[in-house]
């Protein structure tokens, strides 16, 4: 049997326990227990859950950042031009993933439209999680091909893999219930971009506005003969997506009765802070999402829209950005909320007995760090303040080169 013993400084774990001095005991990755420790402290750390960005683009990763173009349509179509220069998505897509897993990240919900070139690409880094392939067609045909497709990529690709029906606007609205009614039927999990622009809220209710002309350039058709004359929350609730379990991805355009029915649906709803700022959007609502009753993730979104796709920093970000949002609550949405978004264990962020190894080791604690509550060191830990970082995934080490590197090779038997 394989594991490891190391105490730490403390740990703090999704559901806000502290532990001042901690020991966290594993074997064959799977944690056995984590309880206060006595003696002498290995490592001076904070032990925190493993992070889970649950929305990505890693067929993404190796194309360049688009600027904000005035109008969300246009920033579609220049995105669908980034997407054609990029190159060598499987290699791009590994690196990204890889990078992730130095600083935190132990799953990713990716939104794969390569139908299975990134997903391969992210299993290849080691790094768990779930590839929603994606379907695209503003014509009945073309989405249903594209449906078959994936499919096909479910049967070959087998693991942890789902659906996502791109948006509103981008999928024909007689095939999504089909898409549904497909996952159902197969058990798989269902994602997609819901409420994320004013503008997407205006074609579904008026069936006007730019996606008029975004839909006219792209030359296929329109998603339905007639504005459904429902806001993208309800009309997806209509469509049987929200009732299946559908993960909401961004969630930026919501009224009062929309994050009602969110709550209402107890709804999985992935924010995306580097990409809200990217466009400049009102501030997200968040807390009354979490109060209605909906869960909350976070996660990167793609380098198109955000430079720095590091989770790590994104939740620094949002804690910057967004005083009113406590602490706690960006740890536990980044942790056991990502978890709950991807259907993983959620006990894994208290670092439950018999739940996956996951954890991130930040170093250089503050000297009073024993006296220190739950928020404030979840604050420490956002500040960007500690000195190094160490991923822990499934019982394995993941870190690149800093003073702690030679005694964490001898801890968790990696020398």
């Amino acid at each position: 049997m394989s594991g490891f013993a190391v105490s730490v400084r403390a740990a703090l774990t999704s559901d806000g326990q502290v532990l001042a001095p901690a020991e966290w005991v594993v074997a064959n990755g799977r944690t056995v227990s984590l309880r206060a420790a006595d003696g002498e402290v290995q490592l001076d750390a904070l032990l925190l859950p493993g992070l889970v960005n649950a929305h990505a683009h890693l067929d993404l990763a190796g194309a360049a950042p688009v600027p904000d173009q005035g109008r969300f349509a246009d920033w579609l179509l220049a995105v669908g031009a980034a997407r054609g220069e990029a190159h060598g998505v499987r290699a791009a897509a590994a690196s990204q993933a890889h990078a992730l897993a130095r600083r935190g990240v132990v799953a990713i919900g990716d939104v794969d439209a390569s139908l299975g070139v990134a997903t391969k690409g992210r299993r290849s880094a080691g790094v768990d999680g779930v590839s929603y392939l994606e379907i695209v067609g503003v014509a009945g045909e073309s989405a249903r091909a594209r449906l078959a497709g994936a499919l096909d990529a479910v049967n070959q690709l087998g693991g942890a893999v789902g659906l996502s029906p791109h948006a509103p606007y981008s999928v024909n609205s007689e095939v999504v219930p089909e898409i549904v009614r497909a996952a159902q039927r197969r058990g798989l999990p269902l994602a997609m971009h819901l409420a994320e622009s004013a503008d997407e809220t205006r074609y579904l209710t008026h069936g006007d506005g730019p996606f008029v002309s975004f839909l006219e350039t792209i030359g296929r058709g329109r998603p339905f003969a007639e504005a459904p004359g429902a806001r993208p929350v309800p009309w997806s609730d209509q469509l049987g997506l929200l009732r299946a379990g559908c993960v909401v991805i961004h969630g930026n355009d919501l009224d009062d009765d929309d994050v009602a029915l969110l709550g209402e649906r107890r709804a999985r709803v992935v924010y995306c802070h580097g990409t809200h700022q990217h466009f400049s959007r009102p501030a997200h609502r968040l807390l009354d999402l979490a109060a209605a009753g909906a869960q909350v993730a976070l996660g990167t979104d793609s380098g198109v829209s955000n430079e720095a796709v590091d989770l790590l920093a994104e939740m620094g970000r949002l804690a910057a950005d967004r005083p009113d949002v406590p602490r706690l609550s960006i740890l536990e949405w980044a942790t056991a909320g990502g978890r709950k978004a991807l259907d993983l264990d959620p006990g894994a962020g208290s670092f439950g007995p018999g739940t996956a190894a996951d954890g991130l080791l930040m170093g250089g604690l503050p000297g009073d760090v024993e006296r220190l509550s739950a928020e404030d060191l979840a604050s420490w830990a956002l500040g960007q303040h500690a000195s190094w970082h160490a991923t822990v995934h499934q019982g394995r080490a993941v870190f690149e080169a800093n003073p702690a590197a030679a005694l964490l090779d001898t801890l968790f038997g990696q020398g």
